[in-house]
């Protein structure tokens, strides 16, 4: 989105005397001394970005590094050339606890599910262990607190897909118990557990018999219930039957992208605030903006129809030539009209960041291009007047409040 100036321009009829011409002379000297100020002003509040990034809490609620790992495998204690995620860009902006993705394609069965969930729990394992003077495992808010006084990055794990649990409820505490804080209940296709809102098979009109026995134990264990990717009926079922707050842990607002129901509703996020859940914005910019979803969506179905990988080097040629005629990205001030969108909707304490880096192929923002970025999204909260309170809910305060009420929630049914 470009933003342009407006500019305005005197004109004068007749005869300018000398009192007319020291106005003017007091007017343009007064024009200068303001447009000064105002640009200090912008410069002052980068540098305050800076610092409220450097000393406070950042939490993103959903970086899919370990998948991008797993395929290209890079040293993430160094920066690394593929991805949008290493430690290196994390301590550029301030990032301090990553929500790590382990995601289950919904092609895989659950064997397969479980080995990738494994997989990822080694992976996160041996980078704590290799590098302790970087990494640490969270598996609750206290943990995150403490990691951040420590100075180490937190690697908190969650499940994207709850297929791997099969129909076995006792797998959700062997998940619990190796350090699984949410699970993101299905993913693009219907599960065992509930409907997908990119799958237009809706089997269970909301969640299965067998989903409404998921939710209650994912209750009893303190494990967080994610409803990103689940068709609005799940979400409302969710809302009903779960007794701790959800979350959506990467979703933007439907009223950017009418007909996305990928996105939440204003009434989804009324919803889930009431219930004092919280909504993580989305930085992929096809969920911000409804020109950039039309595109991505034919990119997404050029790579489909011709099997092309996004991140392979033909598939990353074709995005660039074609992103020279066609928009694919947004910028920071969509995603914060879509956090403003969300406190106008349902208040300050209901909003967070969970960017989907590594999972959204070439639709990073154009200021927001990878984990290094997250000054310039406080930058644009603080130019639209919010302060350094309010942003610290939104950069993790919010989700760590979610996170202690679900744990408080499992502890009351010992």
């Amino acid at each position: 989105m470009e933003i342009l100036g407006k500019y305005g321009k005197w004109k004068y009829i007749g005869i300018i005397n000398p009192i007319i011409i020291a106005a003017i002379t007091i007017i343009v000297i007064l024009s200068s001394c303001k447009s000064k100020t105002k640009e200090q002003t912008l410069d002052e509040l980068w540098k305050i970005a800076h610092e409220i990034c450097e000393s406070n809490i950042i939490l993103d609620s959903h970086i899919d590094w370990p998948d991008k790992h797993l395929s290209f495998p890079e040293d993430i204690s160094k920066k690394t050339t593929k991805g949008d995620f290493d430690f290196v860009r994390s301590e550029d902006g301030g990032l301090n606890a990553v929500l790590s993705v382990a995601y289950i394609n919904s092609i895989y069965g659950v064997d397969e599910g479980r080995i990738i969930v494994d997989s990822v729990i080694k992976l996160i394992s041996g980078y704590v262990y290799n590098y302790p003077d970087k990494f640490a495992q969270a598996k609750n808010p206290h943990d995150i607190n403490e990691n951040f006084k420590n100075n180490l990055l937190s690697l908190p794990l969650c499940l994207e897909n709850g297929m791997p649990i099969g129909n076995d409820l006792s797998y959700l505490k062997h998940l619990k118990d190796r350090g699984i804080v949410y699970i993101t209940l299905n993913h693009n296709k219907v599960n065992q557990i509930s409907d997908s809102n990119f799958d237009d098979n809706r089997k269970w009109n909301g969640l299965s018999p067998f989903g409404l026995e998921v939710i209650r134990e994912m209750n009893r264990l303190g494990i967080m219930i994610d409803i990103s990717h689940s068709t609005d009926s799940t979400v409302f079922q969710a809302l009903r039957y779960s007794v701790a707050p959800i979350i959506a842990s990467h979703s933007s607002c439907r009223h950017f992208t009418p007909g996305l129901e990928r996105n939440l509703s204003d009434t989804l996020i009324k919803a889930i605030a009431k219930k004092n859940g919280v909504v993580m914005v989305n930085l992929c910019s096809m969920f911000l903006d409804s020109t950039c979803m039309e595109n991505c969506s034919y990119l997404l179905n050029w790579y489909q129809t011709n099997g092309v990988d996004m991140d392979s080097d033909e598939g990353i040629d074709f995005a660039r030539k074609y992103a020279e005629t066609h928009q694919i990205k947004s910028n920071s001030e969509q995603v914060v009209d879509h956090i403003e969108h969300i406190i106008k909707l349902a208040g300050i304490d209901y909003v967070g960041i969970g960017s989907d880096y590594d999972g959204m192929g070439p639709s990073q923002p154009t200021d927001l291009p990878d984990v290094s970025s997250y000054p310039t999204l406080v930058f644009e909260l603080l130019k639209r007047g919010y302060k350094e309170d309010d942003i610290k809910k939104i950069l993790s305060g919010n989700f760590l409040r979610v996170w202690n009420e679900v744990i408080k929630t499992a502890e009351s049914f010992d």
